[in-house]
């Protein structure tokens, strides 16, 4: 975490600071929205406005002007990937007026989603070291 860095001067740990405590309100924002499940129907979408299965939010990265959010997600057990990046392509003006209702930000982010590949790599990695050497 960037605000564990003892060698950065002191304005850059403040701005990293402040940036971490809204990514987790904005983190904290959306999950309660994906727990609640009020999102609207959309004329058209009405399969692809439903959520297609329980999401886990994993981290939320901003940029330093607080402009663009990056939002990283897993659907658990890994399944209906291109469906729930679907669903949230859809739902992120409804995400936005969320945000704008409950955060006190003079900018509301641009909202990106990502699929968050790390429990695939760690995944990948722990399989690795647990292959035993051959012995010679």
């Amino acid at each position: 975490m960037s605000h564990l860095n003892l060698f950065v001067n002191k304005k850059e740990k403040t701005v990293s600071l402040r940036n971490d405590k809204i990514a987790a309100q904005i983190r904290e924002c959306f999950s309660f929205a994906l727990i609640r499940g009020d999102f609207p129907l959309l004329p058209n979408h009405e399969e692809e406005s439903k959520l297609p299965c329980p999401i886990t939010l994993t981290h939320v990265n901003l940029s330093k002007d607080l402009r663009n959010a990056t939002i990283f997600f897993m659907p658990l057990g890994g399944t209906k990937k291109i469906e729930s990046l679907r669903f949230f392509e859809l739902q992120t003006h409804h995400f936005k007026e969320l945000m704008a209702k409950k955060m006190k930000l003079k900018f509301i982010p641009n909202i990106i989603f990502k699929f968050d590949n790390s429990f695939d790599y760690s995944d990948r990695i722990s399989k690795l070291l647990m292959k035993t050497p051959e012995k010679q």
